[in-house]
């Protein structure tokens, strides 16, 4: 009897620390990826295209390189083909270590959510706009925000060149960089391109971490475009 209870109160101990927490967060992103913002107005006219693009946990930030800045693109070791960049902001530790998903450790995925974690920028080159990114009607003024978001996330030298991390990626079309800032359960990768489109006016989620609140709102958008 005496072991019955003792078991009961590891068990009701451990539900208030681990799964409650874990219900708590998971339903409150829910809410709040479904809610979206109220982005102001902006005078100008909406006559560019940037693009989101998701790998199933992880949203980027899709720029033309016709709409970044060209002293910014000069330090990404630019091929001459390339007409877009795809720029996400991560845990360092997830990013280096986890070229696939099949190589994801859940050591990994803990330390990353429960632990303030140093972080990394992963720039992509692309030649051509790809199948399933979401577009997103911009204006100028817009691209000059997300431009001062994407470039003040990286790290860069005394000339004020991206702090590249050598030999890191996956591919001849990838790099990753010194980020600023820490990766927590509260701010994630995909919080990081909310934070940007909040900051452009872009209407997004209130509080997304998961892609799903993030992809709903540009999806709706998109789908907008087509009326």
């Amino acid at each position: 009897m005496k072991m019955l209870i003792f078991l009961l109160k590891i068990l009701k101990w451990a539900f208030l620390i681990v799964v409650l927490p874990v219900v708590l967060y998971i339903g409150l992103a829910a809410l709040l990826s479904y809610w979206g913002t109220n982005p102001k107005k902006l005078d100008c006219a909406a006559d560019q295209t940037i693009y989101i693009s998701s790998n199933g946990m992880h949203i980027d930030l899709i720029m033309p390189t016709a709409s970044l800045p060209s002293n910014f693109i000069g330090h990404l070791s630019p091929k001459l083909s390339t007409q877009y960049y795809a720029i996400g902001w991560g845990d360092k530790g997830f990013y280096l270590d986890t070229p696939t998903w099949a190589e994801l450790k859940a050591s990994t995925a803990m330390t990353a959510m429960l632990m303030k974690s140093p972080t990394a920028m992963h720039v992509t080159q692309f030649k051509a706009v790809q199948p399933d990114w979401i577009p997103i009607k911009v204006c100028s003024e817009q691209i000059t925000i997300l431009n001062q978001h994407i470039i003040g996330t990286f790290e860069t030298d005394a000339n004020g060149a991206p702090l590249e991390i050598l030999n890191a990626g996956y591919t001849p079309e990838d790099r990753f960089y010194e980020a600023h800032g820490n990766y927590t359960g509260i701010r994630t990768c995909n919080i990081w391109v909310s934070q940007g489109l909040k900051k452009a006016s872009i209407k997004t989620s209130r509080w997304s971490p998961f892609v799903f609140g993030i992809l709903h709102h540009a999806e709706k958008q998109a789908a907008e475009l087509l009326e």
